[in-house]
């Protein structure tokens, strides 16, 4: 059965060919190659819809290492982290411990209705999949291989069944997949 949360998590996240969000040091060089025009359109509208943000530690790291202003000043975010983040300011983050279950009621009732982005990083994505949390994914395939990195979703448990809603192309061969979790 396909279910649709009024505030659902999705996993909005691009890969390479073979699976691999971040290269082996962790970088996506690769990613800003293909430039963001073709994809400007189609990104401002998702995150038009999104209403908070769930990241793991890494992927919070990483941002805070950019030098960038924080990129989502008016969502709240969530954190997971085992052994805490560096400051960063500007970022409404509240850094956490609890289960995924605990942190997705929370960012889903702090979403307004809308859309709570999983923005990485797979093992984060893949904890709320195996905890029945993620509700869609929306994954953009580049047309690279990397041959080792960061999975997209480095599962540690079984297997998870997915619907595909959608397809979206994209100048330079990019392909988004937009899938809906199956739940029986």
């Amino acid at each position: 059965m396909l279910e649709q949360s009024p505030s659902p998590i999705v996993y909005y996240v691009a890969q390479s060919l073979d699976g691999f969000i971040a290269d082996e040091a962790n970088g996506i060089d690769w990613l800003l190659e293909f430039g963001f025009e073709a994809f400007q359109q189609h990104y401002d509208a998702f995150y038009a819809g999104v209403g908070s943000v769930i990241m793991g530690a890494r992927t919070f790291r990483w941002l805070v290492d950019s030098g960038e202003p924080w990129p989502y000043p008016e969502l709240p975010c969530w954190v997971l982290s085992r052994s805490g983040v560096p400051d960063y300011p500007g970022a409404n983050a509240r850094v956490t411990r609890d289960d995924v279950a605990a942190v997705a009621r929370e960012a889903r009732n702090a979403s307004g209705g809308r859309s709570v982005w999983m923005l990485g990083g797979g093992v984060t994505a893949a904890r709320f999949a195996e905890a029945g949390e993620l509700d869609e994914l929306r994954i953009s395939v580049m047309p690279v291989s990397l041959g080792r990195g960061a999975g997209v979703l480095p599962h540690l448990g079984g297997p998870q069944r997915w619907a595909l809603t959608g397809t979206t192309t994209f100048d330079g061969g990019a392909i988004e997949l937009a899938y809906r979790a199956v739940r029986d």
